[in-house]
């Protein structure tokens, strides 16, 4: 099974739909937890309970999505995109300001591909900044048959410099 993780916002989602087309048994981490009741509430939102899931969790897929699945597999695909970039898709999905600054400082400090090397035996790494979901979803097909995927090229905070402050600024 490889995970399909990374910031909200980077296209999972959108690329797993187009895995799930082509015949790959695909799941979300969200739909997983609700199934196994590992949804709790914190506030007004409902979080995925991570460690009893990891204890319950089961299923024989080809794929898991969602921004923390890499707890749930060993080999795992870190989807990426450009802040300034992933600001925009977030502002236009009406997120709430501290969420979409929660989730731009996590993709300028690389706290998932942090998260994924902890936990995983075998992580990739693809920018989908500037790539159509189909062509991401051709290369996490390659990463599934064995490519390898270079790992650690992607450094928001050298790529964008003096733009940090244009990210955290006109949310």
């Amino acid at each position: 099974m490889l995970a399909i993780t990374g910031t909200p916002g980077v296209g999972k989602t959108t690329v797993a739909n187009i895995l799930r087309k082509r015949g790959y048994r695909v799941e979300s981490v969200n739909s997983i937890a609700k199934k196994y009741g590992c949804l709790i509430k914190i506030g007004e939102e409902r979080v995925v309970d991570i460690e009893k899931l990891k204890k319950v969790f089961a299923e024989d897929l080809d794929f898991i999505e969602g921004h923390l699945s890499h707890f749930l597999a060993s080999k795992c695909v870190v989807l990426r995109c450009n802040p300034l970039v992933l600001k925009e898709r977030m502002r236009k999905k009406g997120w709430r300001k501290d969420k979409i600054l929660e989730n731009l400082e996590s993709e300028l400090i690389d706290q998932i591909l942090v998260e994924a090397l902890e936990n995983c035996d075998e992580v990739h790494e693809i920018d989908t900044t500037n790539l159509n979901p189909v062509d991401v979803a051709n290369a996490i097909e390659d990463i599934y048959r064995g490519k390898k995927f270079p790992l650690g090229k992607i450094d928001w905070i050298s790529v964008l410099g003096d733009k940090i402050d244009e990210v955290i600024r006109k949310i």
